[in-house]
């Protein structure tokens, strides 16, 4: 009886003890919990800023180009440009949906037999938040803007001498167009790049490799 009353002050004051860890622990970790979640707060913000700055000079820069260059050159090259422009947009937005329906397991399993350029694919897929936003809402659509004003550059500059209505007929044809080609392709890549995540993710990552280097842990 004796050694049965000793077990149970021993084991109550065992409990007592966890309870008191416990205590002491839970504060220290849902202080840690929000200045994570404090950080990571922080870094969001800061990446608004940027793509938003990133946006403004890629926008300027791609309208410069492309008004100089339907502006100075004859017709057949802004068509190409134009042509470049859509095909852009389709490819960065198949870029966009490979890298979010990627499963990063299957870069590891390459990345485990030493095929190269993996290190690239697993920060693609690893970021794919940002590659898609980068990819979808910032090149794509600013591809998509510019194609529809390269377009109407290009009726205004062929039927310079028509009248007001034939040329606004004409333009509303050729953004319609535009939109057809842009939207249609786009549908046609984004299936294809879910089914083929894999390969996307790996062709953008040796591309990528190109001009970025993955560092050696």
């Amino acid at each position: 009886m004796l050694k049965k009353k000793f077990n149970k002050k021993i084991f109550k004051k065992e409990n007592e003890t966890l309870k008191e860890e416990t205590a002491i622990k839970e504060p220290i970790n849902s202080h840690r919990d929000n200045d994570y979640i404090e950080r990571h707060d922080e870094k969001k913000d800061k990446w608004y800023i940027k793509v938003t700055i990133m946006t403004f000079v890629l926008a300027a820069l791609f309208s410069t180009i492309s008004e100089f260059t339907v502006s100075k050159s004859g017709i057949i090259i802004a068509i190409l440009l134009l042509l470049f422009l859509i095909i852009l947009s389709i490819l960065f937005d198949g870029i966009a949906v490979a890298t979010t329906s990627c499963d990063i397991s299957l870069i590891m399993a390459l990345a485990a037999r030493k095929v190269p350029h993996t290190k690239q694919a697993i920060l693609l897929v690893k970021n794919a938040g940002k590659v898609a936003n980068v990819c979808a809402d910032v090149i794509g659509d600013i591809c998509g803007i510019i194609s529809g004003a390269c377009g109407s550059t290009i009726i205004s500059q062929l039927l310079e001498n028509s009248n007001e209505p034939r040329q606004m007929f004409y333009a509303i044809i050729m953004s319609s167009v535009i939109a057809a080609l842009t939207v249609g392709g786009k549908g046609f890549v984004k299936k294809t790049a879910i089914k083929n995540s894999k390969e996307f993710v790996m062709v953008t990552a040796r591309i990528l490799s190109l001009i970025y280097k993955a560092k050696k842990k």
